[in-house]
């Protein structure tokens, strides 16, 4: 099991997410980088924010009826961000728990 994969497995035993979800969508690291696993990430979140913007201003204009797949949109680019962030709020504390350590 790579250290991704294993990421990913402790996510989705604790029930954040769901192994193959689309919340992280189809994210496979190239080269078993963890920085081009959060680059895609933050990509995946970034589209889904645009997305859920251009369907929310559709909607408001009156150009689209669907107010449960705007909804959708909506919380899906909403979850997406909170786990881009709990992610990097992660890392952070992982990065300042190893520069408190003695050696």
């Amino acid at each position: 099991m790579t250290p991704v994969s294993s990421v990913v497995g402790q996510l989705a035993q604790e029930g954040v997410i769901r192994e193959g979800s689309s919340a992280i969508g189809n994210i496979q690291p190239t080269n078993g980088q963890f920085s081009n696993m959060l680059e895609g990430m933050v990509a995946s979140a970034n589209q889904s924010a645009n997305y859920a913007q251009g369907v929310s201003e559709a909607f408001a204009a009156g150009a689209r009826d669907d107010i449960h797949g705007t909804m959708i949109a909506m919380s899906k680019a909403d979850i997406e961000l909170r786990l881009v962030s709990n992610v990097r709020n992660k890392v952070i504390d992982a990065f300042y728990e190893l520069w408190r350590m003695q050696i």
